[in-house]
């Protein structure tokens, strides 16, 4: 039961925070996990350690620290925003550190026989995401009783951001995070689906994602569903064939059909250059772009920046938002967000985010560190996309740590923080899996063996 718990609590990061952990403070999933971790301690002697992901880990911290002792003169006197140097290297080590012992707990609990209660949970997590979306939904039409429900849980569950438009984001904190969540429920979700809930998943996920209208979002789940179509019908070619087919008939009806696909390929390119099919919605007067371009763009530059004056070590961990003033051009200032992210004084936008978690570790740790975060991640994906298969619940548990992993990657383009515990989980239950047993035959996976284990 209490895995079940961890993997709901996985969705929940906009809580109220009640605990002096930094970022991490409003993340539901917090509170659990020292239950389950002291729990896990309590059997020391059946506790497992994969070998190479700890001493790779370690030498990944190692790079860490030496960076932050060969910064330290910059980092000791640091001060920017209300924060100190050493502060960030706490609080962002704090993160970095849990990490791996999420994964060190779910690799043990695969070890113990509970995977099926990670699918389980991911089961019940879609569907909370499902129902708190639908109440979400209906927020925005003023629905008598289920807009006042929604506004009370909201007092719960978006503690820190009651206000926000139109996107759906369901449990998250914003419709970006929202998609974070679904890349790591869904294909957990999917390991004991039958062909009926299979769909209905699917259907689910893809609601979510377009009401979301993250284009991040849309990118990692178009190629997770690429990825498991490819695993389910890997041996059957013939129905990408029908499927390109008619995909290509479908675009061709859209495209020939008067009015219809010109608005289509308009909010095709608005939600593509914009973020939303809308169009330009931003209401400062005068705007004639997207600010919010503007500003992730001036963010990685300025990270790659930062990258070329230090590509070894970096900047020092947790250090990018110190560095980031001196990082950006004048041409970037056209952005109110940017602004507001190198006035000192402005507290209230916030730290200035890297908005790119691959740009972040460059900065921060350069190439070395960088390097290290890759060869803990890409082995453990290599491994279970080549065993992923559709055909058993063990080959749909390689595809799921697939699908997960790969996300990650993907949403590091824009989201920049550590706190993807589902990546973490995904990890350890990774690097658990044993090879799945060979099936002869073009047999699918029955209700029943779909529910096994």
């Amino acid at each position: 039961m209490l895995v079940i718990m961890l993997l709901v609590a996985t969705i929940f990061n906009d809580i109220t925070p009640f605990l002096p952990v930094g970022e991490m403070a409003k993340d539901g999933f917090i509170y659990l996990f020292p239950i389950a971790f002291g729990l896990f301690l309590l059997r020391p002697r059946q506790i497992r350690f994969p070998a190479a992901f700890t001493a790779i880990f370690l030498i990944f911290i190692a790079v860490i620290v030496t960076g932050v002792v060969l910064n330290y003169d910059e980092i000791s006197t640091a001060y920017f925003k209300g924060r100190s140097g050493m502060s960030r290297v706490i609080t962002q080590g704090m993160v970095v550190v849990l990490g791996p012992l999420v994964s060190l707990l779910f690799y043990n609990l695969a070890h113990r026989g509970q995977m099926r209660d990670i699918s389980r949970g991911a089961e019940i997590t879609l569907w909370v995401m499902a129902v708190v979306g639908f109440l979400e939904l209906m927020s925005w039409y003023s629905i008598p009783g289920l807009t006042q429900l929604y506004d009370t849980l909201s007092i719960a569950i978006h503690a820190g951001n009651e206000d926000y438009a139109n996107r759906l984001r369901t449990a998250a904190f914003e419709a970006s995070w929202a998609a974070v969540m679904v890349s790591f429920v869904f294909p957990f979700a999917m390991t004991r689906a039958t062909p009926v809930k299979l769909v209905v998943y699917s259907l689910i996920v893809i609601a979510i994602m377009g009401l979301a209208q993250s284009r991040t979002a849309m990118l990692v789940i178009g190629i997770q569903f690429t990825v498991l179509a490819a695993a389910f019908f890997r041996h059957r070619k013939d129905y990408f064939i029908y499927g390109a087919t008619v995909a290509c008939l479908v675009a061709m009806a859209i495209l020939t059909t008067p009015g219809l696909g010109q608005s289509v390929t308009e909010k095709f390119s608005n939600l593509i250059e914009y973020g939303s099919t809308e169009g330009l919605i931003d209401t400062t007067p005068g705007a004639i772009e997207n600010a919010s371009n503007v500003t992730r763009l001036a963010a990685i530059r300025a990270g790659m920046s930062m990258f070329r004056e230090r590509p070894l070590i970096g900047v020092g961990f947790g250090q990018y938002g110190f560095h980031y003033p001196s990082h950006i051009h004048m041409d970037d200032m056209r952005s109110w967000e940017v602004q507001r992210y190198v006035t000192e004084g402005d507290t209230q936008l916030g730290w200035p985010p890297a908005y790119s978690l691959h740009v972040r570790m460059l900065s921060e740790t350069g190439m070395l560190g960088y390097s290290m975060w890759l060869m803990i991640i890409l082995p453990v994906l290599f491994r279970s996309l080549i065993m992923a298969d559709g055909r058993s619940y063990l080959g749909r548990m390689h595809l799921a740590v697939a699908m997960i992993l790969i996300g990650w990657m993907l949403l590091g383009v824009s989201i920049d923080s550590f706190r993807f515990f589902g990546g973490w989980i995904a990890l350890g239950v990774g690097l658990a899996l044993s090879r799945p047993p060979q099936v002869s035959g073009n047999r699918g996976v029955s209700v029943r063996s779909a529910s096994a284990s």
